[in-house]
C-alpha cells in the first residue's frame, strides 16, 4: 500500500513539472493526424516564433498567479505600449531606444496603479485589473484616435533587428524570450523576492504575521507583470512593424491560459515557468492549427477551452488523489 502511495506521489511530482509536455504531445499528435503538415518542423518553428510575445507576458503573469492573484489588464497595457512606442518613433521623431525606455516607464506606472489599488485600497485583483483594463483601453483609443501606426522598417532598424534578424542562426526574438525566462527563473528560485512571492501566494495572512512586507511584494509583482506585457508589445510590434489599439484584445486570456496549462496553481504559492513557456507555445500552436484548417473563431475558442479543461481536470484529480492519500 505504501509502495502504491509512493508511486503515486512520484507520478504527480513528475506531472507537476512536465505534464504540459504530455498535453502538448497529445494535441500535436491529434492535429498531425488531421493534417500531417501541422506537425512539420517548419510549422513548429513558426509557432515558436509567434509564441515569443505571449510567453514573455505569461512569464510575468506566472508571478501574479503565484502570488494569489492575476492581471486582466495586460492586454490593454500591451496595446497601449505598442501604440505609444510607434507614435513616439514615427510622429515625435524619438530615437527607438528612447521610445522603448519611455514605453517601459509607462508600463511601470500602470503596474504601480494596479498594485496600489490591490494593496492600499484592498480591491480584489480581478476587480482592480478589470477596471484598469477598461481605463488603459480607453486611454489607448483616445491617444491613437483608434487608428494604428505603421513603422518604416528601413529607417528604424532597431525594431527590424528585434523582429526579423537572427544571431548564431537563432532569431533575436527567441534570444530575448530566453533571457526573460532565465532571469525570472533565477529571481523565482534564488532571490528573497521569489521566496516572498511564493509565501504570499501560499498564505498571505501568515506572511504578514511573519513581518514580510506583503504590500511591497505585491506592488512589485504587478509592476513586473505590466513590464513584461510592454516587452511583449515591443516584440509583437517589431515583428509586424505596426501598432494597433486593438492588438492586445484577448491577449490577457492567452497569457493566463499559458500559465494555467503550465501547471502554476491558481490558488497561489507555486509557479512553473518552464511549464508557462510550453503552455504559451501550446496556445499559439492551437491558434495556428485552427487558422491553417480554416476553422471559425468560435471553434478556436472551443478547442482552447477543451485543452484548458483537460489540464484543470488532471490538476483536480491530482488534488483529490493526494487528499485521499493523506
Amino acid at each position: 500500500m505504501k509502495k502504491g502511495k509512493s508511486g503515486a506521489k512520484r507520478f504527480w511530482a513528475i506531472w507537476e513539472n512536465i505534464g504540459v509536455l504530455f498535453i502538448f504531445a497529445v494535441v500535436l499528435a491529434v492535429f498531425t493526424l488531421i493534417n500531417p503538415q501541422l506537425g512539420a518542423p517548419a510549422q513548429l518553428l513558426n509557432v515558436l516564433l509567434r509564441s515569443t510575445w505571449v510567453a514573455v507576458a505569461a512569464a510575468g503573469m506566472t508571478y501574479a498567479i503565484c502570488s494569489g492573484g492575476f492581471d486582466l489588464s495586460v492586454g490593454s497595457i500591451m496595446s497601449l505600449a505598442g501604440c505609444m512606442m510607434a507614435k513616439l518613433i514615427m510622429e515625435n521623431g524619438l530615437p527607438t531606444f528612447a521610445a522603448i525606455a519611455i514605453t517601459l516607464a509607462m508600463a511601470v506606472v500602470c503596474g504601480l496603479v494596479n498594485g496600489l489599488l490591490i494593496t492600499k485600497l484592498k480591491i480584489q485583483p480581478f476587480v482592480a485589473t478589470l477596471a484598469t483594463m477598461l481605463i488603459y483601453d480607453g486611454v489607448t483609443q483616445t491617444y491613437t484616435g483608434n487608428i494604428g501606426t505603421f513603422i518604416a522598417t528601413e529607417k528604424y532598424s532597431v525594431l527590424s533587428v528585434i523582429g526579423r534578424s537572427s544571431f548564431l542562426g537563432i532569431p533575436i526574438k527567441i534570444w530575448i524570450m530566453a533571457a526573460v525566462f532565465l532571469l525570472l527563473f533565477w529571481v523565482y528560485k534564488k532571490t528573497t523576492f521569489g521566496i516572498k512571492v511564493r509565501a504570499v501566494g501560499s498564505n498571505e495572512a501568515a506572511t504578514r504575521t511573519s513581518g514580510i512586507n506583503v504590500d511591497g511584494t505585491l506592488i512589485k509583482v504587478y509592476v513586473l507583470t505590466a513590464v513584461t506585457a510592454a516587452l511583449a508589445a515591443i516584440l509583437y510590434t517589431a515583428t509586424v512593424q505596426s501598432a494597433s489599439p486593438d492588438a492586445g484584445d484577448g491577449f490577457e486570456l492567452d497569457a493566463i491560459t499559458a500559465v494555467v496549462l503550465g501547471g502554476t496553481a491558481l490558488s497561489g504559492g507555486k509557479g512553473n515557468l518552464f511549464g508557462t513557456l510550453v503552455g504559451a507555445v501550446l496556445v499559439q500552436y492551437v491558434t495556428m492549427c485552427m487558422n491553417f484548417l480554416g476553422a471559425p473563431e468560435a471553434m478556436h475558442v472551443i478547442i482552447t477551452g477543451v485543452v484548458l479543461v483537460f489540464a484543470l481536470s488532471i490538476s483536480g484529480i491530482r488534488i483529490i488523489t493526494q487528499k485521499k492519500e493523506a
